[in-house]
This record gives structure tokens, C-alpha cells and sequence, in this order.
């Protein structure tokens, strides 16, 4: 996610976004600055499979403290980009 600026990132609890994903086992593994840019910021959360997490999306879009939570952020961030990554072994 990038946000309008540095600051912003700090205004909001993403504690919050954990308790959410936890219902609905997803499990956030971590996230960071971007050291370049401190107003860009990642998150990476593992779903079971595809499955889980296009059932996960329909969920989230439906709940209210999600929504909530959400829109709250919509006022400081100007983009947000999704990645896919499968998994491999090392």
C-alpha cells in the first residue's frame, strides 16, 4: 500500500486487521517499510488455497469492522497493488 505520506502509515492499527484475518484463518506472516520509501508499505498473508482465499474475500467484503477498517484507510492511501505468490520448496 502507498499512502499520501509517511505519517499516515502510523495513524492506523493494522492490529486490528490481524484480529479479523485470525477469524477467518488467514495468517499474516508479517509486513514492513519500504526503505526507500517510507509511505509504501507490505503485508503478506498465506491462505490455505485459492479457495480459502476467494472465500476469505467474499467474507471480508461483508463485514462490518473490515468495512469499517478499511474505509478508514481509504482516506490516506493513494494505491494499493495485490500480489499472488505460490509456494515452492528450498
Amino acid at each position: 500500500m502507498k499512502y499520501k505520506t509517511a505519517d499516515a502509515v502510523h495513524e492506523n492499527s493494522y492490529k486490528e486487521f490481524d484480529e479479523i484475518y485470525k477469524k477467518y484463518d488467514v495468517k499474516m506472516v508479517g509486513g514492513g517499510y519500504n526503505s526507500e520509501d517510507h509511505k509504501v508499505i507490505y503485508f503478506m498473508s498465506v491462505y490455505n488455497d485459492e479457495d480459502h482465499y476467494k472465500e476469505t474475500v467474499k467474507k471480508l467484503q461483508s463485514d462490518p469492522t473490515y468495512i469499517e477498517l478499511t474505509k478508514k484507510l481509504e482516506v490516506n492511501r493513494e494505491d494499493i497493488k495485490v500480489k499472488t505468490l505460490e509456494g515452492f520448496d528450498i
